[in-house]
């Protein structure tokens, strides 16, 4: 017996930016809008104003642009409350713009993704795991360490040039703690490598990452899927 079909009749898009969520719902014929905090009070609202719009959360299909910064928690949250985030691959969506005669920049818009939603119905989105989060969590705690690794190294120079010995000295010292701490999170990031062999390559393993590269296994996507 042939399983019957889900009848959507709702889409929401929504642009991501770093303090603020812009979604757009259509429903019925309906446009609506509605800009929100992004954060946990703000995904709550969302689902709220969705429930009072007469729109069922569970399976809702929701189009983000997962490339997009300050797009990864916002996504993750919404999934967890069931609703069905699709990701708007740039290739897909640039073909969609121009077969609509939009221009490219409106690719990240609230109301380009609700069209495209609708119109194209992208694939669910699969979260990445709590260990592949993790991973990504610690290797740009490590990149913020060495990036102030890297500022302070450059003031080495200054100061000793300028004769100030004592600071050029306390600097040195603040280094090696600095380099300590770098070898800590690249032993931890080993640690949880070991621990779930098989993890995917973050993309934050790529570019100037070639003495943690080496603990990567596994498969070089840059998803987490």
């Amino acid at each position: 017996m042939e399983h019957a079909i889900k009848q959507e009749t709702a889409f929401v898009g929504i642009e991501t930016g770093k303090l603020l969520l812009k979604a757009v719902l259509r429903s019925g014929g309906d446009v609506l809008c509605k800009v929100l905090e992004n954060d946990m009070a703000g995904y709550r609202w969302l689902r709220s104003w969705l429930q009072r719009n007469d729109v069922p959360v569970m399976g809702l299909r929701v189009c983000m642009r997962l490339d997009a910064p300050y797009s990864e928690t916002p996504a993750r949250m919404l999934a967890d409350m069931g609703m069905l985030v699709c990701d708007a691959q740039p290739a897909q969506l640039a073909d969609y713009l121009r077969s609509q005669g939009l221009p490219e920049d409106a690719a990240h818009g609230a109301v380009v993704l609700a069209n495209y939603c609708e119109d194209k119905r992208p694939a669910g989105w699969t979260p990445p795991s709590p260990a592949y989060v993790e991973l990504r969590l610690w290797l740009r705690r490590l990149h913020a360490i060495a990036g102030v690794r890297k500022q302070e190294s450059a003031r080495l120079d200054v100061y000793l040039r300028a004769g100030q010995h004592a600071l050029h000295a306390l600097l040195r010292q603040q280094i090696a703690c600095l380099d300590a701490q770098i070898r800590q999170h690249e032993t931890a990031i080993l640690a949880h490598v070991r621990r779930h062999p098989g993890l995917p390559r973050p993309p934050e393993l790529a570019g100037n990452y070639q003495r943690i590269a080496r603990y990567s296994v596994g498969a070089s996507v840059t998803g987490g899927h």
